[in-house]
C-alpha cells in the first residue's frame, strides 16, 4: 500500500525500534521512554534526563526546526534526532537550534552527544564533522 508521504516527517516503526534498542544498550543511557510516537524521556547513569524529538526528516534545517519547536511549545526539548543514515542537518538548523539550547543532530553523531551534558551536549561535532571541516579549511 502506498504512504503518500507519511514517512516523511515521521520515522518508520522499525526506525523507532532501532533507536529504543540502540539506546537502551548505550553505556551512557540508563533508561529510555517513549512519551509520544517521536517524543522520547532518556534518563542517562547519571539520573539527568532530557527529551527528545525523533524525525525523519531528510534535511533538518532552520524551518523544520521551528516546525519541531512549535509542536512541542508546552515543553522544553533537548534534542532533535533524524533517525536515517542518509538524513541530514544543515548547518543553519543548528544555529537555530542552538539559540534555542538544543542539541540538532544525525543518529550516529547522537550516540557520540549522549556522553556529555550540558553545552557540551548540545555543541557536540563528531570526529568525522570535525575532520571535514579542517578540510574545508586547508
Amino acid at each position: 500500500m502506498p504512504e503518500y508521504g507519511y514517512y516523511k516527517k515521521i520515522p518508520r516503526p522499525e526506525s523507532i525500534e532501532y533507536f529504543k534498542t540502540t539506546l537502551k544498550g548505550h553505556s551512557k543511557v540508563s533508561d529510555i521512554t517513549q512519551l509520544e510516537t517521536q517524543l522520547f524521556k532518556i534518563t542517562k547513569t547519571n539520573d539527568k534526563e532530557f527529551l527528545v524529538h525523533l524525525t525523519n526528516f531528510y534535511i533538518v534545517g532552520e524551518a523544520e526546526v521551528y516546525e519541531i519547536l512549535s509542536n512541542h511549545s508546552d515543553i522544553k526539548l533537548d534534542a532533535i534526532v533524524t533517525i536515517s543514515n542518509w538524513n541530514q542537518c544543515t548547518s543553519d538548523g543548528k544555529i537555530v537550534a542552538k539559540q534555542n539550547d538544543i542539541g540538532l543532530f544525525v543518529m550516529s553523531d547522537f550516540l557520540g552527544a549522549i556522553n556529555y551534558d550540558g553545552q557540551n551536549f548540545i555543541n557536540y561535532i563528531s570526529p568525522a564533522e570535525l575532520e571535514r571541516s579542517k578540510s574545508r579549511h586547508r
